[in-house]
């Protein structure tokens, strides 16, 4: 190395630094933390207060969930036990009443519909605490106007039929605890025929089951029904109405029909109100009978 300082130069000897290699770690700190022990001095009384805390809750939850399900009402799909209302133009069959109070009766709302067929077999009805085991009527003016009805193998207390206009009535093959059938000829009476079946609904067939009673009304409005068939229907402690109806062909046959008052005192009752154009009543006995 050398140093020039005015106009001087000043050479030095080279002097070489040993390369030190050095190797830096921080202190590792290590610190215990206290540990902390308490005693609840419940005694005897833990398990117990323990065992009761787990069934309260245990109670809450199942509770929650009754509460839970309990506040949902699933509405009813027909036939079971419930009020239907079906309107003009439905095609579906409607679900029940969402909601409604708990009902074992089977219930139709008719009210300007159009219905290509409506079977009920194989049913069984009846309550001490209703009227009317089976009820189809209109109120008002309107008028359920049906293409062919047939009551086949019914078993009831009493039956009666009133305030309807029947184009074709047949009776036959019945047993009753007596039989009073006054229907009165009228000219005018029309044979009621569902041709077209367009955009009528088709309801499934109601078989099989068991209901306080079923009702088939029409309140608002005229209603049509293509083919309705009441067959092997067993009834008890109440009986069968039909009114306010305007029918083809109604047969009545091969039913049991007697609340066991003796034959004198009428249990199969076609009344005066009943206007028809032709009729054939065969083969109707009068025997003691009387439905249980």
């Amino acid at each position: 190395m050398k140093i020039t300082f005015k106009s001087r130069t000043f050479r030095f000897p080279k002097i070489y630094i040993p390369k030190i290699k050095a190797k830096l770690s921080f202190p590792i700190l290590e610190m215990a933390i206290p540990r902390l022990r308490t005693k609840l001095g419940l005694g005897d009384n833990f398990r117990k207060i323990m065992g009761i805390s787990l069934s309260m809750a245990g109670l809450i939850i199942v509770g929650s969930v009754y509460f839970a399900i309990a506040g949902v009402n699933q509405a009813s799909v027909f036939p079971a036990a419930d009020t239907y209302s079906i309107k003009a133009n439905t095609t579906n069959v409607p679900v029940g009443q969402e909601g409604s109070e708990v009902t074992q009766t089977l219930k139709l709302n008719l009210n300007n519909s159009r219905i290509k067929s409506l079977i009920i077999d194989d049913i069984n009805v009846g309550s001490t605490t209703i009227t009317d085991s089976l009820k189809i009527f209109a109120t008002g003016s309107y008028w359920i106007e049906v293409d062919e009805l047939l009551i086949d193998n019914m078993t009831t207390p009493d039956f009666v039929l009133s305030n309807s206009e029947i184009y074709n009535l047949v009776v036959k093959d019945n047993k009753a605890d007596g039989n009073s059938f006054s229907p009165t000829l009228t000219n005018g009476i029309v044979d009621v025929v569902l041709a077209s079946e367009r955009g009528a609904i088709d309801l499934p067939a109601v078989t099989g089951s068991d209901y306080d009673r079923i009702i088939i009304e029409t309140a608002s409005a005229n209603s049509q029904i293509g083919k309705l068939h009441i067959k092997n229907l067993k009834a008890y402690d109440e009986g069968v109405v039909l009114s306010n109806l305007k029918v083809g062909t109604l047969t009545i046959q091969n039913s049991s029909i007697g609340s066991g008052s003796g034959i004198n005192s009428a249990d199969f009752k076609i009344l005066a109100d009943v206007k028809i154009a032709q009729s054939t009543l065969t083969n109707n006995a009068e025997v003691p009978i009387s439905v249980k």
